[in-house]
């Protein structure tokens, strides 16, 4: 099934459709090529790469599922994440934000393997209720995709299964890293 909506004269596809591209029904290591090698996608050894990255451990979030398009982060904050509600005690949006930057990403990635780099356009939030009670659970789910764009939605929960915060992501795709302008980067 397509969606009717195009951009930049892509077709929009559900997310099924789109991670197909990646996967090769169960035959092989996932790659699309046969390989019988084993396929690292959703096991610890795939996210736990992205958790040893500085912008995912220096939060202090853990990324602790992510495949077929699906992830998902556990968060416990520490004093220095909150500032928000009554008494500063919440969870500030700052903070939610940039693990929905995070956890939408890690969808995304889990698409291709985490084998294309990709970039945020939009990162849109929703505040439903001060996120008071800790550990916080970030799910974010492709809701659809083309070769190059894809649509995310992911919701916060505390730790009473409270919705605390919505986000909807965009995302780009890229085949290959781009590289910067010589003496652009400092040597």
């Amino acid at each position: 099934m397509e969606a009717e909506r195009t951009m930049s004269d892509e077709k929009i596809r559900p997310v099924d459709a789109a991670a197909s591209e990646t996967r090769d029904n169960g035959e092989g290591n996932g790659n699309g090529n046969g390989d019988n090698d084993s396929d690292a996608r959703g096991t610890p050894q795939f996210f736990e790469y992205w958790n040893s990255m500085d912008f995912v451990s220096w939060m202090g979030a853990r990324i602790v599922e992510s495949a077929d398009g699906h992830a998902k982060v556990y968060f416990e904050p520490g004093q220095h994440h909150r500032g928000a509600g009554i008494g500063g005690r919440a969870v500030t949006g700052a903070v939610q934000s940039y693990i929905f930057d995070i956890v939408t990403g890690a969808a995304v990635a889990s698409l291709a393997h985490g084998t294309k780099p990709q970039v945020t356009v939009t990162l849109e939030m929703a505040f439903e209720h001060p996120a008071y009670d800790a550990p916080l659970t970030f799910d974010a789910h492709v809701l659809s995709g083309g070769k190059q764009i894809f649509f995310v939605e992911a919701v916060c929960h505390d730790v009473n299964g409270k919705v605390c915060s919505r986000c909807h992501a965009i995302y780009r795709r890229f085949d290959r890293r781009i590289e910067p302008p010589a003496g652009l980067l400092p040597s």
